[in-house]
């Protein structure tokens, strides 16, 4: 960070190097980090949350909270595991991001969710979370329910995820008939899972209405899955496709083509 922070695209920020804290892993941590910070954000691939949960404690107050904006299930268990229940927000987010040599791009703009899970922070805290990203600009909003919350946002990465990435296609070229039906097939097994871990969830109707708003209004976007892929590195499909197999296995459920996408993704990594 000696060279600040540039991100373009929805907005320009230029952000001083002078208003940095940075700590490398490979060195100690300054002291004036630890146990220091009312709210830790973890910004990063699902994969790398389970890793960071520790690194969360390290910096949190005791009466501090984290969250997870990645993708996937799992992340607020993974989080508790090692923060505790009181500290635990459910997250996710809507804004698209890439990187573009040195630089940052703003790909599209959209909102952070969060929700209490049961057991979790108390309002106060969730609300003081919610005025600090509302002042930063990244219009936030509370859901009244954190499975649900999340269990949204998944099931739109199930199912556009794989199949484009294996595509090799931006998101807007699922809207063509054939791979469109693909992706509402991935749904309806997903749904059915969802159901048995008693999410509630909008109707496949009103699933299929917002997956086409999405797939249109990110119609020219590469989707993290394949930017992975692209780049020859692993990918999230482990929080994703491979986390809702095993709790169809756990519930006895068939999902065949959710279990073949994270087979064919697989063969896909280095």
């Amino acid at each position: 960070m000696l060279q600040g922070l540039t991100i373009g695209g929805h907005q320009t920020i230029e952000i001083e190097a002078s208003r940095f804290l940075f700590s490398c892993e490979e060195l100690p941590v300054e002291e004036g980090l630890l146990h220091g910070s009312d709210v830790v954000i973890l910004a990063c691939k699902s994969h790398a949350v389970e890793h960071l949960a520790q690194t969360a404690a390290n910096f949190l107050k005791p009466d501090g909270v984290v969250m997870a904006l990645s993708n996937g299930l799992g992340h607020v268990t993974t989080l508790r595991r090692v923060n505790g229940h009181g500290r635990v927000l459910a997250s996710i987010t809507t804004h698209g991001a890439y990187l573009e040599g040195e630089s940052t791009v703003w790909a599209g703009f959209g909102r952070v969710g969060i929700a209490l899970p049961p057991m979790g922070p108390s309002p106060l805290k969730l609300s003081g979370v919610v005025d600090a990203l509302r002042d930063a600009g990244l219009d936030p909003w509370v859901h009244e329910d954190a499975s649900t919350l999340v269990w949204q946002k998944v099931l739109l990465n199930l199912a556009i995820n794989p199949i484009a990435a294996l595509a090799g296609l931006k998101n807007g070229e699922l809207l063509q008939p054939d791979l469109f039906n693909a992706c509402m097939m991935v749904y309806r097994e997903a749904a059915q899972v969802a159901a048995m871990e008693r999410v509630v969830l909008p109707s496949e109707q009103d699933f299929e209405g917002h997956l086409r708003e999405v797939l249109e209004l990110t119609k020219d976007n590469t989707c993290s899955m394949l930017q992975d892929i692209k780049a020859g590195r692993g990918t999230e499909i482990e929080a994703l496709n491979q986390a809702l197999v095993v709790l169809a296995e756990e519930h006895g459920i068939a999902v065949p083509i959710n279990q073949t996408l994270v087979a064919l993704v697989r063969a896909c990594h280095p």
